[in-house]
Protein backbone atom coordinates (compact mmCIF):
# COMPACT_ATOMS: atom_id res chain seq x y z
CA UNK A 1 0.00 0.00 0.00
CA UNK A 2 1.33 3.42 -0.96
CA UNK A 3 1.47 6.03 1.80
CA UNK A 4 1.74 9.77 1.17
CA UNK A 5 3.67 11.98 3.60
CA UNK A 6 4.06 15.76 3.63
CA UNK A 7 7.67 16.89 3.47
CA UNK A 8 9.01 20.23 4.65
CA UNK A 9 12.35 19.80 2.84
CA UNK A 10 11.23 18.74 -0.65
CA UNK A 11 10.20 22.32 -1.48
CA UNK A 12 13.71 23.47 -0.52
CA UNK A 13 15.28 20.68 -2.57
CA UNK A 14 13.28 21.78 -5.61
CA UNK A 15 13.56 25.55 -4.99
CA UNK A 16 14.55 27.40 -8.16
CA UNK A 17 13.46 24.67 -10.57
CA UNK A 18 10.43 25.52 -12.70
CA UNK A 19 8.45 23.19 -14.98
CA UNK A 20 10.29 22.92 -18.28
CA UNK A 21 13.74 23.57 -16.75
CA UNK A 22 16.56 21.17 -17.53
CA UNK A 23 17.45 19.11 -14.48
CA UNK A 24 19.80 16.17 -13.95
CA UNK A 25 18.89 13.79 -11.13
CA UNK A 26 20.72 10.85 -9.60
CA UNK A 27 18.33 8.50 -7.79
CA UNK A 28 20.17 5.97 -5.61
CA UNK A 29 17.08 3.84 -5.19
CA UNK A 30 15.63 1.16 -7.41
CA UNK A 31 13.38 3.68 -9.14
CA UNK A 32 9.82 4.68 -8.42
CA UNK A 33 7.05 5.56 -10.85
CA UNK A 34 5.88 8.51 -8.77
CA UNK A 35 9.33 10.12 -8.97
CA UNK A 36 9.48 9.61 -12.74
CA UNK A 37 5.97 11.04 -13.13
CA UNK A 38 6.81 14.05 -10.96
CA UNK A 39 10.10 14.76 -12.78
CA UNK A 40 8.31 14.59 -16.15
CA UNK A 41 7.30 18.23 -15.61
CA UNK A 42 10.96 19.13 -16.11
CA UNK A 43 13.27 18.39 -19.02
CA UNK A 44 14.90 15.85 -16.79
CA UNK A 45 17.67 13.35 -17.22
CA UNK A 46 17.43 10.73 -14.47
CA UNK A 47 20.13 8.23 -13.56
CA UNK A 48 18.90 5.34 -11.43
CA UNK A 49 21.47 3.27 -9.58
CA UNK A 50 20.31 0.89 -6.88
CA UNK A 51 23.76 0.29 -5.44
CA UNK A 52 22.41 -2.14 -2.84
CA UNK A 53 22.00 -4.62 -5.71
CA UNK A 54 25.75 -4.56 -6.42
CA UNK A 55 27.22 -7.66 -4.73
CA UNK A 56 30.70 -6.12 -4.60
CA UNK A 57 29.38 -3.21 -2.57
CA UNK A 58 26.83 -5.12 -0.49
CA UNK A 59 29.44 -7.73 0.48
CA UNK A 60 32.09 -5.15 1.29
CA UNK A 61 34.72 -6.51 3.61
CA UNK A 62 37.47 -4.75 5.49
CA UNK A 63 40.08 -5.66 2.85
CA UNK A 64 38.36 -3.75 0.04
CA UNK A 65 40.06 -0.41 -0.50
CA UNK A 66 38.15 2.84 -0.87
CA UNK A 67 39.57 3.19 -4.41
CA UNK A 68 38.26 -0.28 -5.35
CA UNK A 69 34.84 0.59 -3.93
CA UNK A 70 34.88 3.92 -5.82
CA UNK A 71 35.58 1.99 -9.03
CA UNK A 72 32.62 -0.34 -8.38
CA UNK A 73 30.35 2.63 -7.65
CA UNK A 74 31.52 4.58 -10.70
CA UNK A 75 30.83 1.60 -13.00
CA UNK A 76 27.42 1.00 -11.40
CA UNK A 77 26.40 4.66 -11.78
CA UNK A 78 27.58 4.73 -15.41
CA UNK A 79 27.24 8.51 -15.57
CA UNK A 80 29.03 10.04 -18.56
CA UNK A 81 32.07 12.22 -17.87
CA UNK A 82 31.20 15.90 -17.77
CA UNK A 83 27.68 15.32 -16.42
CA UNK A 84 26.64 17.70 -13.64
CA UNK A 85 24.10 16.43 -11.11
CA UNK A 86 21.56 18.98 -9.88
CA UNK A 87 19.78 16.69 -7.38
CA UNK A 88 20.92 13.50 -5.72
CA UNK A 89 18.17 11.41 -4.09
CA UNK A 90 19.82 9.25 -1.42
CA UNK A 91 16.62 8.05 0.25
CA UNK A 92 17.73 5.45 2.88
CA UNK A 93 20.73 4.31 0.84
CA UNK A 94 23.38 5.87 3.10
CA UNK A 95 22.19 3.53 5.89
CA UNK A 96 22.68 0.38 3.82
CA UNK A 97 26.42 0.94 3.37
CA UNK A 98 29.35 1.30 5.74
CA UNK A 99 31.36 4.49 6.28
CA UNK A 100 34.18 3.42 3.95
CA UNK A 101 31.66 2.98 1.14
CA UNK A 102 30.19 6.42 1.92
CA UNK A 103 33.75 7.78 1.56
CA UNK A 104 34.01 6.07 -1.84
CA UNK A 105 30.58 7.34 -2.94
CA UNK A 106 31.59 10.88 -1.94
CA UNK A 107 34.78 10.54 -4.01
CA UNK A 108 32.74 9.48 -7.06
CA UNK A 109 30.12 12.22 -6.59
CA UNK A 110 32.58 15.10 -6.13
CA UNK A 111 33.34 15.74 -9.85
CA UNK A 112 29.64 15.31 -10.75
CA UNK A 113 28.42 18.10 -8.49
CA UNK A 114 28.35 21.86 -9.04
CA UNK A 115 27.98 24.80 -6.67
CA UNK A 116 24.15 24.53 -6.57
CA UNK A 117 23.83 20.73 -6.37
CA UNK A 118 21.52 19.45 -3.65
CA UNK A 119 20.73 16.11 -2.10
CA UNK A 120 17.86 14.58 -0.18
CA UNK A 121 17.73 11.57 2.06
CA UNK A 122 16.88 10.17 5.45
CA UNK A 123 18.84 10.08 8.66
CA UNK A 124 18.82 7.63 11.51
CA UNK A 125 17.05 9.09 14.52
CA UNK A 126 18.77 8.06 17.76
CA UNK A 127 20.92 5.62 15.79
CA UNK A 128 18.07 3.13 15.46
CA UNK A 129 16.61 1.18 12.61
CA UNK A 130 13.24 2.39 11.33
CA UNK A 131 10.26 0.08 11.78
CA UNK A 132 10.24 -0.78 8.10
CA UNK A 133 12.21 -0.19 4.94
CA UNK A 134 10.36 1.61 2.18
CA UNK A 135 10.66 2.43 -1.47
CA UNK A 136 10.34 6.22 -1.68
CA UNK A 137 9.24 8.57 -4.40
CA UNK A 138 8.19 12.16 -5.01
CA UNK A 139 4.47 12.66 -5.60
CA UNK A 140 4.47 16.46 -5.58
CA UNK A 141 6.58 19.45 -4.59
CA UNK A 142 5.84 18.78 -0.90
CA UNK A 143 4.69 15.15 -0.88
CA UNK A 144 6.59 11.87 -0.62
CA UNK A 145 5.26 8.45 -1.42
CA UNK A 146 6.42 5.30 0.32
CA UNK A 147 5.74 1.63 -0.14
CA UNK A 148 6.98 -0.84 2.46
CA UNK A 149 9.20 -3.49 0.91
CA UNK A 150 9.17 -7.06 2.18
CA UNK A 151 12.92 -7.66 2.04
CA UNK A 152 14.80 -5.90 4.79
CA UNK A 153 18.40 -5.15 3.78
CA UNK A 154 21.08 -4.86 6.45
CA UNK A 155 20.62 -1.43 8.06
CA UNK A 156 23.66 0.46 9.33
CA UNK A 157 22.46 3.63 11.07
CA UNK A 158 24.85 6.59 10.85
CA UNK A 159 24.50 9.73 12.94
CA UNK A 160 24.32 13.11 11.21
CA UNK A 161 27.83 13.77 12.50
CA UNK A 162 29.18 10.57 10.87
CA UNK A 163 27.42 11.39 7.59
CA UNK A 164 28.94 14.88 7.70
CA UNK A 165 32.41 13.44 8.31
CA UNK A 166 32.23 10.89 5.48
CA UNK A 167 29.98 12.40 2.79
CA UNK A 168 32.44 15.16 2.03
CA UNK A 169 30.99 16.12 -1.34
CA UNK A 170 27.84 17.55 0.27
CA UNK A 171 26.99 19.07 3.65
CA UNK A 172 23.82 18.60 5.68
CA UNK A 173 22.04 21.94 5.39
CA UNK A 174 18.84 21.05 7.28
CA UNK A 175 17.05 18.22 8.96
CA UNK A 176 13.43 17.80 10.04
CA UNK A 177 11.49 15.02 11.68
CA UNK A 178 8.83 13.30 9.60
CA UNK A 179 5.63 12.07 11.21
CA UNK A 180 6.67 8.39 11.16
CA UNK A 181 9.87 9.12 13.07
CA UNK A 182 12.34 9.32 10.18
CA UNK A 183 14.66 12.26 9.91
CA UNK A 184 14.66 13.89 6.48
CA UNK A 185 17.86 15.60 5.43
CA UNK A 186 18.63 18.28 2.86
CA UNK A 187 22.20 18.32 1.55
CA UNK A 188 23.92 21.18 -0.31
CA UNK A 189 27.20 21.51 -2.17
CA UNK A 190 30.14 22.74 -0.17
Amino acid sequence: MQVRTTSRLLPELLRGFEPGDRITVLDLGPGNASTVNFLARFKSKIYFADLTDNPAIAANDMDTSRETLAGFIQRQLAIPAGTQIDICLFWDYLHFIDLKTIDALSQVLQPLLHSNSRGYGFGALHGGRPEDVSLYGIADVDTLTSITVPSQPKYIPHSQQKLSEHLLSLKIARGTLLREGRLELLFESL
